[in-house]
């Protein structure tokens, strides 16, 4: 049999058998059963709260129908004496579902049954019950729940104005209803009853999935999930009924048929698989863990051993001969490289010789200018010599890296090389410079670096020559630069000129005592400002100022 192709073969076992096309089917007939059966076990239970929400508003009715009766027997009421026989009467209808019974006078009077005497303050008037019955004085009105003063449980009031024929007040007939006791028998486990601003009336059962408000302020019917349950609702006027149903059990039916389809999906596609997953060892593979073990045999020991690996995969097939070609090829090149491997090493070994011999001579160089330098300027001493030493160990103490170190070690006395072409007379000066003459001198940063350009390896000695006069706060010269604008290198052989130049004699200055160049640059002396330096320096002198005077005195008398 012919080797085939990697992608025939899958199209071939795979695509062709449909395996894909099985699973999303099966998913979205899965997804789609799940919401059908979801739907239609909430409607089942919507409608179990329908019956009981209906047999609630038949009883409210009922009552309301009892006070427009009463309404139309206005009579019965402008006579106090047919009061309470009224009341009485309304107690033995509504014995069981209501408690008292009240008609209250525009006057405050009231009469109440079965006989109560309120407090001395109370007031019918002042009531909800009442304001909402003269407020809407068509029809009798539900007040909010509230709890009973006298019987300590959730009741609510049902409230009717009572006008004799000529439309003046004659009273509130009022009756408090318990919804307990109408709902006794209607209430299934896991209901319960609450009113427009959340209070529960009445439950049958610990409730586990509490309704707010804002869950029933927009919609009249609904249902809330969490993870104890579901809660589905119905409001009906001002009362809202729930039913409770585990999570368990309402997703019983729909859990039951996502499973049975996705079980029916695997037993068809299983089958599938199995043969796909045993055709991909065979031909895929277990070729390509032998290729890969041979592989880092011959990383190892520089043999290559396939041994009788074989596949129907053309690819495959390609690739180990391809490999096998390579290494063939990478054998023989490798024996070439260690041919001329030693010739390569021979050449580094010249080339890192030459290098050196190229860092000497620039280093030769450097010491022979700072011998024209000191030979230039005689009265500086060994002035150079002093910021060399002091320039190291300012680097050092940096943390500066050690080439980098060894540079500045190496060109910080070159740092007034541009001095050689300053006029003698003006150099040597014994009074102070005229402006001009200041003028020329500080073109010597200018004229240095203009005589150390051009090679980079002298890079860090022209930064030294040309910006060691440039101050940290941008008050120096030759540019004003600042901060970071300055390099290291420059920055350090700045602060060490100074102290120098500070203890040192000149035709124009005597030499100041270790102690006083430290005021001057930790505190300034009108020339000269602490914000003149770079702060790490500032830090490193204040802290290590008696080193710098045992190298300054060391170096001095050398």
């Amino acid at each position: 049999m012919a080797p085939r192709k990697l992608s025939d073969i899958i199209r071939s076992f795979v695509y062709k058998k449909n395996l894909i096309f099985i699973f999303l089917l099966s998913f979205v007939i899965a997804v789609f059963v799940f919401i059908v059966t979801y739907y239609i076990d909430q409607k089942d239970w919507l409608e179990k709260i329908t019956l009981v929400s209906n047999e609630w508003e038949r009883t409210i009715d009922h009552y309301y129908d009892v006070l427009d009766f009463f309404a139309d027997h206005r009579e019965d009421f402008e006579n106090p004496g047919t009061i309470l026989e009224v009341l009485k009467l309304i107690r033995e209808h509504f014995g069981y579902y209501s408690v008292y019974h009240i008609f209250a006078t525009p006057d405050g009077t009231y009469y109440v049954y079965p006989l109560y005497t309120f407090p001395p303050d109370y007031d019918p008037r002042k009531r909800p019950w009442y304001k909402a019955a003269v407020e809407n004085p068509d029809s009798a009105v539900v007040t909010p729940p509230f709890t009973h003063r006298i019987l300590g449980v959730v009741t609510f009031a049902i409230s009717r104005a009572i006008f004799d024929e000529h439309g003046n007040l004659l009273g509130v007939l009022g009756i408090d209803i318990v919804p307990e006791k109408v709902m006794k028998d209607l209430l299934q486990p896991g209901m319960y009853v609450l009113s427009e601003d959340g209070t529960i009336l009445l439950q049958n059962g610990e409730i586990h999935v509490k309704l707010d408000p804002e869950d029933f302020e927009t919609r009249d019917y609904g249902a809330k999930i969490n993870a104890s349950g579901v809660a589905f609702f119905r409001k009906t006027g001002s009362t809202i009924f729930v039913i409770q149903v585990p999570l368990l059990a309402f997703l019983r039916n729909s859990l039951f048929h996502l499973g049975y389809v996705i079980g029916l999906a695997f037993a068809i596609s299983f089958p599938i698989v199995r043969k796909v997953s045993k055709l991909i060892d065979r031909e895929l593979r277990i070729p390509l863990e032998v290729f890969s073990k041979a592989s880092k045999e011959y990383l190892r020991s520089r043999i290559f051993d396939l041994g009788d690996v074989s596949s129907n995969i053309l690819e495959i097939n390609q690739l180990i001969d391809e490999v096998s070609d390579m290494i063939t090829i990478i054998e023989s090149q490798r024996e070439e490289l260690e041919a001329s491997y030693s010739e390569l090493q021979k050449m580094a070994q010249e080339i890192e010789e030459k290098s050196r011999a190229v860092e000497e001579a620039y280093e030769f160089f450097t010491y022979k200018l700072v011998d024209i330098v000191e030979g230039f300027d005689e009265p500086t001493g060994n002035h150079v010599r002093r910021v060399q030493e002091l320039s190291k160990f300012f680097a050092e103490e940096m943390g500066l890296d050690e080439d980098l170190v060894h540079k500045i070690y190496l060109y910080a006395p070159l740092h007034d090389i541009g001095k050689i072409k300053v006029p003698k007379e003006i150099l040597n000066k014994k009074g102070k410079l005229t402006a001009e003459e200041w003028e020329i001198m500080k073109k010597h940063t200018i004229w240095g670096g203009e005589l150390l350009s051009g090679r980079k390896e002298l890079e860090v000695a022209r930064n030294i020559a040309l910006y060691h006069h440039e101050n940290y706060d941008g008050t120096g010269y030759p540019f004003g630069l600042k901060d970071d604008e300055i390099p290291i290198e420059a920055q350090i052989v700045k602060i060490v000129d100074v102290y120098d130049a500070l203890r040192s004699e000149r035709p124009y200055k005597k030499a100041l005592s270790h102690e006083e160049a430290v005021r001057v640059i930790l505190e300034g002396d009108g020339r000269t400002s602490p914000s003149n330096f770079h702060p790490k320096l500032i830090e490193i002198f204040r802290e290590k100022h008696e080193k710098i005077k045992e190298i300054w005195e060391q170096t001095y008398s050398e």
